[in-house]
């Protein structure tokens, strides 16, 4: 059924990736075109003490780009976090921060405007400093 969707042009993502019951058996196996990192890696992402967190979300945007997937962040909550997710090359990114849920009628009127996409002013002083000699 998927392979089928995907031949109508139809984008496939793998939700909450990193949580649950997602492997990484899946991005091999199945014919997707995008993964989505569970909100439980990046909330707070931006806050110190966190450097775990931040070294599997680049880990996860570096696989998913390696094996040509878009890659989404669930759960902005804030521009430091937009632009740190930037920093990192994630694609996409999905939260309170980029927009709020609303009905369907107000979601297709709101659809035909254009996004751009954010950078941080000066990225390399955006970043955590044991990331500064990666960028």
């Amino acid at each position: 059924m998927i392979e089928e969707l995907r031949g109508l042009g139809v984008g496939v993502s793998i939700d909450d990736f990193g949580s649950g019951f997602t492997s990484l058996a899946y991005l091999g196996s199945l014919p997707i075109t995008e993964l989505k990192l569970d909100r439980t890696f990046i909330s707070g992402l931006s806050a110190s003490g966190r450097e775990q967190d931040m070294k599997l979300v680049r880990a996860t945007i570096d696989l998913g780009h390696a094996l040509g997937l878009l890659v989404v962040a669930e759960g902005i909550e804030t521009l430091a976090t937009l632009e740190l997710l930037a920093l990192l090359g994630c694609d996409r990114a999905q939260g309170y921060f980029t927009g709020r849920p609303v009905p369907a009628l107000e979601f297709e009127a709101a659809a035909t405007i254009p996004t751009l996409r954010v950078a941080p002013a000066n990225p390399v002083a955006a970043a955590p400093s044991y990331l500064r000699t990666a960028v």
